[in-house]
């Protein structure tokens, strides 16, 4: 039985739900199985497609830090499953019950449940070093605000292993004070394609806004049960080469974020952060 999109409602030009039925979990965040002997019969989690993982997620412990790791890269299915989304995307300014319907069976590849849309102007930067990295740099910032000497001092111990866009800044908020944001790549950085980044950059370049489409997750972290943060994480779904020229160019980047709600959704932390970046970052075209 195929997957059905229902429930679509667009709250605004820039916000939407809708469900997923019977969808196929093709991509998701799944817990991997313990090793032998293990105390814990449910702890580390991965990114998976077509149930390889992808992305080492780690655990739900919200004490924990949070960190990603690749694993490995995905195979061609998930680049042709990218590639029946981009009809609509070369410019969407507004959301409408017409683009969920067309998108039905690229939709339908997701798990079951239900889904928060948002339509962003995100400000990235891409990085491809450690130290640069929010993965870093908010390590050594606690550090230094506890005056504490305890940091380990390799930038690449706190490094998902792959060159990746984030947010210029901090999304300040209220109950948790910032959220950080990455979004991480489904290819290999290096094998973007010179003139498809050459096309994106004229159309950019002329004030056009072509879309990438992420799957995100927010992750509310206590971190040794002293320093509270938010982390908005995502991987593309597609658009590797729109991200890099809006990075390149200082353009704040056209996003269509797509995140799971709900108990045991892929959005940890609630709708809570999803409406801080919403509130912060969404298309005012």
């Amino acid at each position: 039985m195929p997957a059905v999109v229902r429930d679509v409602v667009v709250e605004s030009g820039t916000r939407a739900r809708f469900s997923v039925d019977g969808g196929v979990g093709r991509i998701r965040v799944a817990f991997v199985l313990p090793s032998l002997g293990s105390s814990w019969p449910c702890w580390d989690r991965s990114l998976t497609f077509d149930g390889k993982p992808l992305y080492r997620v780690g655990s739900f412990c919200d004490t924990c830090e949070l960190g990603l790791t690749l694993l490995v890269w995905p195979g061609d299915q998930a680049a042709r499953i990218a590639a029946r989304m981009r009809g609509r995307l070369g410019a969407l300014d507004r959301l409408g019950t017409a683009l969920f319907a067309g998108w039905s069976l690229v939709l339908g590849e997701l798990e079951t449940g239900h889904y928060r849309a948002l339509l962003l102007d995100l400000p990235l930067e891409r990085v491809s070093e450690p130290a640069r990295s929010w993965w870093y740099r908010r390590a050594a910032a606690r550090v230094q605000e506890d005056d504490d000497s305890a940091l380990d001092d390799r930038p690449e111990g706190h490094w998902p292993g792959v060159g990746h866009f984030q947010l210029t800044a901090p999304v300040p908020g209220g109950r948790v004070p910032s959220t950080y944001g990455a979004i991480l790549p489904l290819q290999p950085p290096e094998t973007l394609d010179p003139a498809t980044v050459a096309r994106h950059a004229a159309a950019i370049t002329a004030g056009k806004r072509p879309s990438a489409v992420v799957l995100g997750w927010i992750v509310d972290r206590y971190v040794e049960a002293r320093h509270e943060e938010r982390w908005l994480v995502g991987v593309v779904l597609d658009g590797h080469h729109r991200l890099a020229v809006y990075a390149a160019a200082g353009v704040p980047a056209r996003v269509l974020l797509l995140a799971r709600a709900g108990e045991g959704g892929v959005a940890d932390g609630g709708l809570e952060g999803l409406a801080e970046v919403a509130a912060a970052y969404g298309c005012r075209d």
